[in-house]
């Protein structure tokens, strides 16, 4: 907008100010890509939420991978997905489930059964008309239950088998212990009886470990960095305070505005409290200031010399001034009786250009009636000279008639 100040102003553009910018060339132009249309291009419409919610909390296996093109009778896997929701395979696949994986799928399948005969049922109850489906479904999840516990998978697989299948993750330390610990015994018992087979079979004998990133863990070590830079900075702060003034008193002498370059400015400090610094420094100092007693004196003197210059060059301008003071009076009465001569001739100067503008206007207007006067007079001329043409040939013609 223009300035309030300007509003009332003829002129003043009030409107609002615009400010537009050049179009961008061709090249940095978005171009519109033609879309493809044709019937033989299926084009699918896809929804970003539905996608993220299908393929959330998956996980690819790069050990199982197969995309080769060979014909046959079982199902090419891909990448191997693990999932939470368990399948039954189809037959002539490669991929075949453990005991340890059905007897988990199963269990899952029929939790999830149960859980929902129980929804069924307390919609049952809630409609007041219990249905025969729901109570024997109820009862055949029963059965179907006590046929699973009986299998007695824990004394035929074991307890560790199934502690490991149930949470991988927890048993790989007590599991990876073990495995050290009977390395440990094994190696004992070889060398007491015999070192050169020890040698050779800790030679031949090798353990490897799979080695698995916890992303939990790196996270509690992320958290307990930052918990120990948050300590250190709690000591800092009972160090230094947590007033910005103080801060800002100590860090004013830096550049870079650290306290780490303002410690190194405290302790240069320090140093010079050391005697001999200060005894150098007092040498200095009184150096200094004999310096400046002399620069103070030279000054003195400088601006005295200055000073009685101008004051001799303003007594000079004074006296000449005090010889043309007499003559002024008489200049300015003068002056005023030559205003009213200025005034006449400048009357006269005017009257006498008036004058001769209007001799002008008449010797111009004299011009013109002289060249009409003499154009008057020929046509004068010619007009007599045909008169007498005509009275002659009318003398002539009555001449004749007389005869």
């Amino acid at each position: 907008m223009a300035d309030p100040k300007y509003a009332n102003l003829p002129g003043i553009d009030t409107q609002p100010d615009v400010y537009e910018t050049t179009d961008l060339p061709e090249d940095d132009q978005q171009q519109e890509v033609e879309e493809l249309k044709s019937e033989s291009v299926e084009q699918l419409s896809v929804d970003p939420n539905t996608a993220f919610g299908k393929f959330k909390d998956k996980k690819l296996v790069s050990g199982k991978i197969d995309f080769s093109d060979r014909v046959s009778h079982s199902r090419r896997t891909g990448y191997y997905v693990p999932r939470t929701e368990y399948e039954i395979l189809e037959e002539g696949t490669e991929v075949k489930e453990t005991p340890v994986q059905k007897f988990q799928r199963l269990q899952h399948e029929i939790r999830e059964l149960s859980d929902e005969v129980e929804q069924l049922k307390q919609t049952a109850e809630d409609s007041k008309s219990p249905s025969v489906t729901s109570i024997s479904l109820i009862q055949q999840v029963g059965v179907l239950q006590e046929q699973l516990y009986g299998l007695h998978l824990e004394k035929i697989l074991g307890s560790d088998a199934m502690i490991e299948a149930a949470d991988p993750q927890g048993t790989l330390p007590k599991k990876l212990v073990s495995q050290l610990e009977a390395y440990k015994n094994l190696s004992v018992q070889s060398s007491g009886k015999s070192p050169a087979k020890s040698d050779q079979k800790a030679q031949d004998g090798c353990i490897t470990y799979e080695l698995h990133y916890n992303p939990e863990q790196a996270k509690f070590a992320q958290l307990s960095k930052a918990s120990e830079l948050e300590q250190r900075l709690a000591r800092l702060e009972a160090v230094i305070g947590q007033d910005p003034q103080k801060l800002s008193f100590l860090t004013a002498d830096t550049s870079s505005k650290c306290l780490t370059e303002a410690v190194t400015q405290l302790q240069a400090q320090i140093s010079l409290l050391d005697p001999i610094q200060l005894d150098h420094a007092d040498a200095r100092i009184q150096g200094l200031l004999q310096h400046l007693s002399q620069v103070k004196e030279k000054k003195k003197t400088a601006e005295d010399a200055g000073k009685e210059s101008k004051i001799s060059e303003l007594y000079d301008m004074v006296e000449k001034w005090d010889g043309i003071a007499d003559t002024v009076p008489a200049v300015v009465e003068r002056l005023q009786a030559l205003k009213d001569l200025h005034e006449q001739a400048l009357q006269f100067s005017q009257a006498l250009s008036h004058l001769d503008t209007a001799q002008q206007h008449l010797t111009t207007n004299l011009n013109g009636q002289d060249t009409l006067l003499k154009e008057l007079q020929g046509s004068f001329a010619a007009n007599m000279a045909c008169i007498q043409a005509n009275c002659q040939s009318l003398e002539e013609r009555m001449k004749k008639f007389q005869k």
